[in-house]
């Protein structure tokens, strides 16, 4: 992928996440389903984060490839998920859950495989949520 196409497509999803701020704070519990929406967004910032640092650290090119399509692919999903909490009038989260990184190749590919094998389980509990019936 081009940069200027990916500078498109990044900086496209990220003008879909502004949301406005408020100027006073409210404590609010939220429903499970957004509350798991929300920490899945987290997640999906932390896994793109990730995988720009660790398509940076290794240098073979096809793994590289691989590890930039999986960030977009995680973009893709964020944008996703702040459109289904927004359809639920939630706001969606902007924090990130923190990144793993380390030098050695073997590492960085099992922390990026730990990474979607947690994904896998958050999101089997937010399909488990009756919520997750109309999306």
């Amino acid at each position: 992928m081009k940069r200027r196409n990916f500078l498109k497509l990044v900086f496209g999803s990220l003008a879909s996440f502004v949301v406005p701020v408020e100027l006073k704070a409210s404590v609010s519990v939220s429903p499970p389903f957004v509350s798991l929406c929300n920490i899945a967004i987290a997640h999906e910032y932390g896994a793109i984060v990730q995988y720009v640092n660790h398509s940076g650290l290794i240098t073979d090119r096809r793994i590289k490839e691989i590890l930039e399509e999986n960030m977009l692919d995680e973009i893709l999903h964020a944008r996703r998920l702040t459109e289904i909490l927004l359809k639920e009038g939630a706001t969606p989260t902007i924090s990130v859950w923190p990144p793993q990184t380390g030098k050695e190749l073997k590492v960085l590919l099992e922390e990026d495989i730990e990474g979607e094998n947690a994904a896998i389980r958050l999101y089997k509990q937010i399909l488990d949520l009756p919520e997750s019936k109309k999306i």
